[in-house]
């Protein structure tokens, strides 16, 4: 299942699926090691969607964990509909695959939301958490606005679904329930972290340098979220993707390399700076 694979080995992992009570969910183990769990954006077909040069330098030192959330990608059952539901079935996956815990908890985007739901609900399983430009929570400014596009785009692309069809129509549409409930996504981990806080574990926060587009009251929102949630641990800080977008893991994927080591006590592979 990945955790028998030599480091360095070129061979890949088939994914599996595994079964986590009602439904399965569609995984990959690959590397050996400590445990680290890549938590993806959007609505969530994390396998494979990190790049390989990031999954393969990890996985010569951990025991890299993917997967996609229920009702996406290969997964079986239905979309969970508040976050909350996400990080349990998370935890069910984990333990379904009897991996060595606590673990690290790598959130990229909307995966972020999740890896900070699970750690208020199972700090027990987090030794270090490390999130990838992650969705702010709470109220952003335009706060009404996102939620008319989440209503409008919604359904255009459960029209672009039906026009499609075939390899584009689940995709479409589990992008569309994603974006009706973001909002409440975000409202739901900013009353977690109000009320039970994360672990006192190591964080990193890497955000993006380049956002050419972002409205400044959104940026501004986004950068002292990020600071927010960094300050959650006495050892948490913000580390700047200098050369990349939203794309961190694919546009700049020694920044994430250099905060799992980091969080999780891992000697640096490299002296050179990811910023530069």
């Amino acid at each position: 299942m990945g955790r028998d694979e030599k480091p360095g080995d070129n061979d890949v992992p088939t994914p599996v699926m595994v079964d986590v009570g009602d439904h399965a969910l569609w995984a990959q183990v690959r590397g050996r090691g400590p445990t680290v769990v890549l938590d993806c954006g959007g609505s969530g077909q994390g396998v494979g969607a990190w790049g390989e040069e990031l999954e393969r330098a990890l996985a010569e030192r951990v025991t890299v964990v993917t997967y996609d959330r229920a009702g996406v990608g290969r997964s079986g059952g239905s979309q969970a509909r508040t976050v909350t539901e996400m990080a349990d079935d998370l935890r069910r996956l984990l333990r379904a695959l009897h991996l060595e815990l606590p673990a690290v908890f790598v959130g990229w985007s909307y995966g972020g939301l999740v890896t900070q739901l699970y750690a208020a609900r199972h700090p027990g399983d987090v030794s270090g958490l490390v999130f990838v430009d992650p969705t702010a929570g709470g109220t952003p400014p335009g706060s009404a606005l996102v939620r008319d596009l989440s209503f409008v785009l919604a359904p255009r692309l459960l029209g672009l679904r039906a026009m499609f069809g075939g390899t584009h129509a689940r995709p479409l549409r589990e992008l569309a329930v994603t974006l009706t409930g973001m909002q409440d996504a975000m409202r739901e981990v900013a009353q977690a972290r109000q009320e039970s806080g994360l672990p006192p574990v190591p964080i990193r926060v890497i955000t993006a340098g380049r956002r050419p587009r972002m409205p400044k009251a959104h940026l501004e929102h986004l950068n002292a979220d990020h600071h927010t949630l960094a300050g959650q641990s006495p050892y948490g800080r913000v580390m700047v993707a200098e050369r990349a977008g939203h794309q961190i893991p694919l546009e700049q994927p020694e920044i994430i390399i250099q905060a799992v080591e980091e969080v999780s006590g891992l000697p640096p592979t490299s002296q050179e700076d990811p910023n530069g």
